[in-house]
């Protein structure tokens, strides 16, 4: 085991945390931005759909991926497939594209990346930390996950009321 295993995982969890931060605060901005331009509950619920099926149907198959290839890498492509899919979408609304279905295929594919990414990060935890120390850091990773998803929701609205959905977008990919 890695003697430095506290520095490496002070800077694994923080770069999650920042990641995922990131992605809430997109992902609520665009249920208060659907919600505001189209004021209709079946389009927020074709959003949440498009958000949720792709990781439901992914996550056992990338828990295996998470045990036969790479972690490092599976964690850093669904990281960037996450990312790029923000960029793009941040570019087509800033050049005038802000087709409401656009942001169902950015979801969807956001939640692909998601859907990758959250089991691997659980399967890396332990190669990362000393078996006595993986329950408390599993505790910690829990407690700032349980955080981000408690503010995201206030913050978004808040940064919303402020700023344009593209900044929003931009936000998550810097």
């Amino acid at each position: 085991m890695n003697t430095n295993w506290k520095k490496n995982i002070i800077l694994f969890l923080a770069s999650q945390t920042l990641s995922l931060f990131g992605s809430s605060l997109v992902q609520y901005a665009i249920m208060w931005y659907i919600t505001l331009t189209t004021q209709s509950g079946i389009m927020m619920t074709i959003y949440i759909v498009c958000g949720l099926l792709p990781t439901f149907f992914l996550s056992p198959i990338a828990g295996v991926w998470a045990d036969r290839y790479n972690r490092k890498t599976l964690i850093v492509l669904s990281d960037s497939v996450i990312a790029v899919s923000t960029l793009i979408l941040a570019v087509l609304f800033l050049l005038g594209y802000n087709a409401i279905w656009l942001l169902f295929v950015a979801s969807a594919i956001r939640a692909f990346g998601a859907g990758v990414q959250t089991p691997t990060v659980g399967a890396f935890l332990p190669q990362m930390v000393p078996q006595e120390q993986l329950t408390r850091v599993n505790a910690i990773n829990s407690s700032i996950q349980s955080m981000v998803m408690l503010v995201s929701p206030m913050l978004s609205a808040a940064l919303l009321s402020m700023a344009t959905i593209e900044i929003i977008f931009f936000l998550d990919v810097i």
